[in-house]
């Protein structure tokens, strides 16, 4: 009786550990990232950086278009910043700075990237999510996307968050607002609500703010 209580518990051991092995390889499963290039902004001659995720090709960095007129801002209104971190859009503006061959992502855009760089369901990971995966390949070291937490703009002015959070838009409209994928770093590793996740996380979000808030912009090459 032993001798056979001994190899269940053995079994039941080795499976519980295949299967914590599988779940820690499926954690650092990589975003497929076929090759890096650049493009030249023609309006202003600024060079940026892009990097193709399956088959999306995405800045690598934040646009740094200044439009002649519009609603945007560099943070705290320090045009030094606009070197690292690009320009803060309203949504109307960031419908509109795009150049040629390149757009604002659309809701399903956002969501074919996060399908690629490995993401499922926009909850915690202990409720069976992605949302900390798909943060560690968005951030700098991940895949090379190379999210940069630069805050964001209130619409009565505030800046708010740098080096702590960082939203795209999407040119989609929802139901209560508009898509925007939001970055939280979670820098002091700790949770800031109950059932929140210690790690730095990312999710589609489709309202919180409204479109007179300053967001970054992120564009994605038109696909022929």
């Amino acid at each position: 009786m032993k001798r056979n209580l001994f190899f269940i518990n053995l079994f039941s051991f080795i499976g519980l550990s295949m299967l914590l092995l599988s779940i820690s390889c499926r954690d650092k499963i990589s975003a497929q990232v076929n090759e890096m290039s650049s493009f030249i902004d023609t309006r202003d001659g600024k060079i940026y950086k892009t990097i193709k995720i399956s088959d999306q090709w995405v800045m690598a960095e934040n646009l740094a278009y200044k439009p002649e007129q519009e609603n945007f801002w560099a943070y705290d209104n320090d045009s030094t910043n606009v070197a690292k971190y690009g320009y803060l859009y309203d949504w109307e503006t960031a419908k509109k700075v795009s150049p040629e061959g390149w757009h604002l992502p659309t809701e399903s855009d956002l969501k074919a990237l996060r399908k690629s760089l490995g993401g499922k369901r926009d909850v915690y990971k202990y409720l069976g999510g992605t949302m900390e995966k798909v943060y560690k390949q968005m951030a700098v070291g991940g895949c090379g996307f190379n999210a940069l937490m630069a805050g964001i703009r209130t619409d009565d002015g505030r800046f708010m968050l740098l080096g702590k959070r960082t939203d795209f838009w999407s040119t989609s409209k929802s139901k209560v607002g508009q898509y925007f994928y939001i970055l939280d770093a979670k820098i002091d590793g700790k949770r800031h609500g109950l059932f929140d996740s210690k790690e730095g996380t990312a999710a589609l979000a489709d309202q919180q703010d409204n479109a007179k808030w300053g967001k970054s912009v992120r564009l994605f090459k038109d696909q022929h």
